[in-house]
């Protein structure tokens, strides 16, 4: 038997929405391309293990795409091979849930060749495979106690567990998250274990029971910080132990995150300019590559004076017009702090009577209701807004204009 595994296809990922169309054809290319290969190999089987789709809610067309590209799938295997592979499919926490799920866009009555699993009816069985297919829990642990560990039970044939969810030891597993351990799937006996939900590409690797797991991780760059590694397995059963082929799906953009980081506190134009850099080096990657790309800086350190408003990025925006490769580029300035206030700022040193001294005697109750006001600031001001509420501005606001109201402004006739 000759399986195709995949996962986390993604079908209309339009993040970031600065280049939500770009994303979205780079989803879909990345499937055209597993699909084309799966062709190519003649499988028997094809096993999705969830996120087929980004979300519930999906535009017309992208169903479609789904729909089309499965099928051709099927009728050109057959075509070219004499044979129809069948395609399992579980649903991942991007294809929604029980009650609202996406993998019922692709179902059709005539669609033989398609099995998606639901909560229903987790296992598909013919005269080679028992395979349980897990649907995505949040608690996959518990999932798999209730529902895994009774769908195995008098398994005959093939016994292979599908699931969208972490393996402890395996993945590298987010804190808090939960997952399943590799001793745990060893005890219902698989062959094999196809998972899904971690998109790094992870090597076959053999269970306590003899038995293997395999996560093929996305078919594309999902976010900035990813390995460029994408593809998908092919399995080939036939022989004494199973050949595992790895199938290289090259991503449609060049998609990159770089580092700008200080060492010392900088002035703002220490940091353009190396965020200028940055952008001209990767342009460099595009031009060698000849494809289009994104780019995200990500700009950590310390301000030696002004703001991070200060950062002037025109240069950035000049070489992002002139260059029809560079697609978009991201600077993340969150992580720059702002420089130290040394001393007493220069206005506090400053005597309010002395500049208000033009307006003669008044000068000194505007230093008298000057000195009133800061008291009452700093002894009942709001922590969260520095500010004084409207029944404690009222007693300041009547005596000013009381002030104001015994003054005489206008300079005397002659």
């Amino acid at each position: 038997m000759r399986f195709a595994v995949l996962a986390d296809a993604h079908i209309g990922r339009s993040i970031p929405l600065a280049i939500a169309e770009h994303r979205r054809k780079a989803f879909s290319n990345a499937f055209t391309k597993a699909v084309d290969a799966i062709i190519e190999a003649g499988v028997d089987y094809v096993f999705l293990c969830g996120d087929l789709f980004e979300r519930r809610t999906l535009r017309p067309y992208l169903v479609q795409f789904a729909h089309d590209e499965l099928y051709r799938l099927a009728k050109e295997t057959e075509e070219r091979h004499g044979k129809q592979p069948r395609v399992l499919v579980i649903r991942g926490n991007h294809d929604g849930r029980p009650q609202s799920d996406t993998l019922d866009y692709i179902k059709h009555p005539l669609a033989e060749y398609l099995h998606a699993f639901d909560d229903g009816e987790m296992t598909y069985k013919d005269e080679r495979l028992h395979v349980v297919g897990l649907n995505y829990y949040d608690r996959v642990d518990r999932a798999f106690d209730q529902l895994v560990v009774p769908a195995f039970k008098d398994a005959t044939g093939t016994r292979i567990f599908m699931l969208h969810g972490f393996i402890q030891g395996y993945n590298q597993v987010p804190p808090y998250d939960s997952s399943l351990t590799i001793d745990q799937l060893a005890s219902v006996d698989p062959a094999f274990v196809f998972t899904g939900h971690y998109h790094r590409r992870c090597p076959q690797r053999r269970l306590p029971n003899g038995g293997w797991v395999l996560t093929p991780g996305s078919l594309e760059m999902y976010d900035f910080a990813e390995n460029p590694e994408k593809g998908f397995y092919i399995v080939d059963t036939d022989g004494d132990e199973p050949r595992f082929t790895w199938v290289p799906i090259e991503p449609l953009h060049v998609m990159k995150q770089v580092r700008v980081e200080a060492d010392r506190r900088r002035e703002p134009t220490w940091y353009r300019d190396r965020i200028v850099e940055e952008v001209e080096s990767f342009r460099g990657e595009l031009a060698k590559a000849g494809k289009e790309g994104y780019l995200r800086v990500r700009v950590q350190g310390n301000l030696r004076d002004g703001y991070p408003g200060d950062i002037d990025l025109r240069p950035v925006e000049e070489l992002i017009s002139s260059d029809p490769l560079l697609l978009w580029v991201d600077v993340d300035t969150l992580r720059i702090e702002m420089p130290l206030l040394a001393g007493v700022p220069e206005r506090e040193l400053v005597d309010v009577r002395e500049f208000f001294s033009a307006m003669g005697e008044f000068a000194e109750d505007i230093g008298e209701m000057h000195g009133r006001v800061r008291e009452v600031l700093e002894e009942e001001a709001s922590l969260q807004t520095g500010l004084l509420t409207p029944s404690q501005r009222a007693p300041l606001v009547r005596e000013w204009v009381e002030r104001f109201e015994r003054r005489s402004f206008r300079e005397e006739e002659p």
